[in-house]
Protein backbone atom coordinates (compact mmCIF):
# COMPACT_ATOMS: atom_id res chain seq x y z
CA UNK A 1 0.00 0.00 0.00
CA UNK A 2 3.18 2.32 0.70
CA UNK A 3 4.39 1.69 -2.49
CA UNK A 4 1.48 2.09 -4.54
CA UNK A 5 0.69 5.47 -2.23
CA UNK A 6 4.07 6.80 -3.07
CA UNK A 7 3.81 6.20 -6.98
CA UNK A 8 0.34 8.03 -6.47
CA UNK A 9 2.02 10.95 -5.30
CA UNK A 10 4.56 11.10 -7.92
CA UNK A 11 2.00 10.85 -10.35
CA UNK A 12 0.37 13.51 -9.04
CA UNK A 13 3.68 15.66 -9.11
CA UNK A 14 4.40 15.44 -5.69
CA UNK A 15 7.87 14.86 -5.90
CA UNK A 16 8.76 14.66 -1.74
CA UNK A 17 8.99 10.78 -1.97
CA UNK A 18 12.10 11.10 -3.77
CA UNK A 19 13.75 13.50 -0.90
CA UNK A 20 12.14 12.40 2.09
CA UNK A 21 11.28 8.74 3.10
CA UNK A 22 7.44 8.66 3.99
CA UNK A 23 8.40 5.38 5.28
CA UNK A 24 10.54 6.05 8.02
CA UNK A 25 8.27 9.15 9.04
CA UNK A 26 5.72 6.45 9.34
CA UNK A 27 7.87 4.15 10.86
CA UNK A 28 8.33 6.98 13.75
CA UNK A 29 5.11 8.00 14.11
CA UNK A 30 3.54 4.05 13.87
CA UNK A 31 0.97 4.42 17.11
CA UNK A 32 -0.32 7.46 15.61
CA UNK A 33 -0.57 5.21 12.16
CA UNK A 34 -2.19 2.24 13.27
CA UNK A 35 -4.49 4.03 15.81
CA UNK A 36 -5.65 6.31 12.66
CA UNK A 37 -6.00 3.08 10.30
CA UNK A 38 -8.32 1.91 13.40
CA UNK A 39 -10.19 5.04 13.67
CA UNK A 40 -10.64 5.10 9.86
CA UNK A 41 -12.18 1.18 9.54
CA UNK A 42 -14.82 1.53 12.49
CA UNK A 43 -17.88 0.67 10.35
CA UNK A 44 -16.05 -0.19 6.84
CA UNK A 45 -18.88 -2.36 6.64
CA UNK A 46 -22.02 -1.10 7.09
CA UNK A 47 -20.46 1.48 4.47
CA UNK A 48 -20.33 4.06 7.86
CA UNK A 49 -16.79 4.70 8.22
CA UNK A 50 -15.00 8.06 8.85
CA UNK A 51 -11.66 8.17 6.31
CA UNK A 52 -10.72 11.58 7.91
CA UNK A 53 -8.04 10.47 10.78
CA UNK A 54 -6.52 8.48 8.47
CA UNK A 55 -6.26 11.37 5.74
CA UNK A 56 -5.63 13.74 8.46
CA UNK A 57 -2.61 11.72 10.04
CA UNK A 58 -1.67 11.19 6.27
CA UNK A 59 -1.30 15.12 5.33
CA UNK A 60 0.83 15.69 8.77
CA UNK A 61 2.77 12.93 7.62
CA UNK A 62 3.35 14.91 3.89
CA UNK A 63 3.90 18.11 5.99
CA UNK A 64 6.77 16.66 8.05
CA UNK A 65 8.40 15.65 5.06
CA UNK A 66 8.47 18.79 3.52
CA UNK A 67 9.83 19.98 6.49
CA UNK A 68 12.60 17.50 6.83
CA UNK A 69 13.15 18.10 3.37
CA UNK A 70 13.36 22.45 4.13
CA UNK A 71 15.52 21.46 7.14
CA UNK A 72 17.90 19.20 5.00
CA UNK A 73 18.06 22.21 2.15
CA UNK A 74 18.87 24.66 4.71
CA UNK A 75 21.63 22.66 6.59
CA UNK A 76 23.19 22.19 2.76
CA UNK A 77 22.94 25.86 2.00
CA UNK A 78 24.64 25.92 5.84
CA UNK A 79 28.44 26.34 6.46
CA UNK A 80 30.48 23.68 6.87
CA UNK A 81 32.83 21.67 4.48
CA UNK A 82 31.11 18.94 1.87
CA UNK A 83 32.04 15.79 4.50
CA UNK A 84 30.37 17.60 7.12
CA UNK A 85 27.14 17.82 5.85
CA UNK A 86 27.68 13.97 4.13
CA UNK A 87 28.36 13.03 8.04
CA UNK A 88 25.40 15.23 8.87
CA UNK A 89 23.00 13.79 6.33
CA UNK A 90 23.79 10.11 7.29
CA UNK A 91 23.55 10.64 11.06
CA UNK A 92 20.41 12.99 11.66
CA UNK A 93 18.32 12.46 8.29
CA UNK A 94 19.06 9.40 6.47
CA UNK A 95 16.69 6.62 6.99
CA UNK A 96 17.63 3.96 9.48
CA UNK A 97 18.69 2.06 6.40
CA UNK A 98 19.98 4.03 3.12
CA UNK A 99 21.78 3.74 -0.09
CA UNK A 100 24.98 5.53 -1.33
CA UNK A 101 21.87 7.08 -3.78
CA UNK A 102 19.81 8.13 -1.42
CA UNK A 103 23.16 10.59 -0.06
CA UNK A 104 23.64 11.50 -3.92
CA UNK A 105 20.17 12.57 -4.07
CA UNK A 106 19.86 14.64 -0.91
CA UNK A 107 23.15 16.18 -1.39
CA UNK A 108 23.75 16.97 -5.37
CA UNK A 109 27.05 18.11 -5.94
CA UNK A 110 29.06 16.29 -3.24
CA UNK A 111 31.52 13.82 -5.16
CA UNK A 112 30.84 9.61 -4.66
CA UNK A 113 34.74 9.92 -3.42
CA UNK A 114 33.96 12.27 -0.49
CA UNK A 115 30.38 10.41 0.18
CA UNK A 116 32.87 6.87 0.55
CA UNK A 117 35.61 8.78 2.59
CA UNK A 118 32.77 9.66 5.17
CA UNK A 119 31.01 6.31 4.75
CA UNK A 120 34.60 4.76 5.93
CA UNK A 121 35.01 7.08 8.99
CA UNK A 122 31.70 6.29 10.33
CA UNK A 123 31.77 2.58 9.63
CA UNK A 124 35.40 2.80 11.74
CA UNK A 125 33.56 4.79 14.41
CA UNK A 126 30.83 1.85 14.34
CA UNK A 127 27.95 4.93 13.61
CA UNK A 128 26.81 3.00 10.38
CA UNK A 129 27.61 -1.19 9.19
CA UNK A 130 27.15 -1.96 5.73
CA UNK A 131 25.24 -5.02 4.59
CA UNK A 132 26.37 -6.59 0.48
CA UNK A 133 28.56 -4.83 -1.42
CA UNK A 134 28.72 -2.54 -5.02
CA UNK A 135 25.91 -1.09 -6.04
CA UNK A 136 23.45 -2.78 -4.06
CA UNK A 137 25.36 -2.49 -1.06
CA UNK A 138 22.46 -0.82 2.15
CA UNK A 139 24.29 1.24 5.14
CA UNK A 140 22.65 0.59 8.70
CA UNK A 141 23.23 3.18 11.09
CA UNK A 142 23.69 1.75 14.74
CA UNK A 143 22.24 2.93 18.07
CA UNK A 144 26.25 4.04 19.28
Amino acid sequence: MRALTNALLEQADYTIGTYTSLDQLIAETADDYYAALLQSTHGWHDRDNDVWPWVTYFVNVLARAYERFEQGASAERSAGSKQDRVREYVTEHAPQIFKMADIRTALPGISDPTIRLVLDELKRDGRILPEGAGRAATWVRTSS
